[in-house]
């Protein structure tokens, strides 16, 4: 097995050297760098996790936590997350939440005697304890998914408004003016709520009733698409397009509309939310909005890591663009 020494000696440069390489903490030369970094890719070293632990105060692993599913959203970020801190000499815990412990806090309390250098969350469910708990904590945070303005952590978010009016407004221009919403669990705290208020700005701005009908709250998963589309496919003057708050749900609301005898575009339009890869592959293939999962990964981990080095700085407000997708799964009303 390498030890340090024989990357030092590789790489031509001092024990020291590679130890600041390896736990950044003291600036070198790009050039050494390189040379301390390709000589540990070499010699496949692995740093002894531990002795760095105590010698530099960081136990090098970073928590993350995930309040939804672990479906194929949250795997694609959490890839991009896990491939930023590999390389950044940090190892990932992951704790999911079952729907059950959504209600509670009390989850961030186990994270307290972890020894984990930060904490990433994944769209959590804010209430009046969860700051005080996360300042228990002691370590710095990053959150996905949140809009608030008291959060004194840094999030990352997307533009889900003006992406959900975007679509509705894209439903409009075909000529759809009979047009239901699925949204997924949310909080007024969750960027997802702003997803609503992106349909109904779309509808009023055109001039269009907003149904209460086609208004439909579930979760996020493939059989809770298909149920509600279902329901919404059997109303006396069923919608025309659904607007869903993922693709899962889009895909399930598919299988449905399959189910009845629907075809699609022709009779019914759909579009999803994420596009994750499978979107490419359904038949027909869904209409959605792409979120950059991997950048979503990519830029927790360095904004994380970036608080840890610069913990003074003001909290960070990331806002990540969208684009909607068109694909097979929308198209012109059908005038019968």
């Amino acid at each position: 097995m390498a030890t340090i020494l024989d990357v030092a000696k590789m790489a031509g440069v001092s024990t020291a050297t590679v130890s600041h390489v390896i736990n950044k903490t003291r600036k070198v030369n790009p050039e050494t760098i390189a040379k301390v970094e390709e000589a540990i890719q070499e010699l496949h070293f692995q740093p002894n996790q531990q002795a760095r632990s105590l010698k530099t105060g960081q136990s090098r692993l970073i928590g993350v936590l995930n309040y939804y599913t672990v479906d194929d959203y949250f795997a694609e970020i959490l890839a991009g997350l896990e491939a930023t801190a590999f390389k950044a000499g940090y190892n990932v815990m992951l704790r999911h939440l079952l729907h059950d412990d959504q209600k509670s806090g009390s989850d961030l309390n186990n994270w307290i005697n972890q020894n984990i250098d930060g904490l990433i969350i994944n769209s959590p469910e804010v209430d009046e304890s969860f700051y005080g708990l996360l300042d228990n904590l002691k370590c710095p945070c990053v959150i996905l998914h949140i809009n608030d303005m008291e959060c004194k952590c840094d999030t990352i978010q997307i533009n889900d408004y003006e992406i959900s009016r975007e679509a509705i407004q894209y439903l409009i221009s075909l000529g759809h003016t009979r047009i239901a919403c699925v949204s997924g669990y949310t909080n007024d705290k969750h960027t997802a709520s702003r997803r609503l208020l992106g349909f109904k700005g779309a509808l009023s701005e055109a001039g269009l009733p907003i149904n209460p009908e086609y208004l439909v709250d579930t979760d996020y998963g493939i059989e809770e698409g298909y149920q509600r589309c279902l329901e919404l496919m059997k109303l006396p003057l069923p919608p025309s397009a659904i607007f869903t708050y993922s693709d899962f749900l889009a895909i399930g609301a598919m299988r449905a509309a399959h189910d009845l005898g629907i075809q699609i575009p022709r009779d019914l339009s759909i579009i999803g939310f994420d596009d994750i890869s499978l979107t490419s592959y359904t038949s027909p293939r869904l209409t959605t909005i792409h979120q950059d999962k991997d950048l979503i990964g990519e830029l927790s981990v360095k904004q994380l890591l970036n608080r840890i080095q610069n913990p003074d700085l003001p909290a960070a407000r990331i806002v990540l663009p969208t684009r909607l997708v068109i694909r097979e799964s929308t198209g012109p009303v059908a005038h019968h």
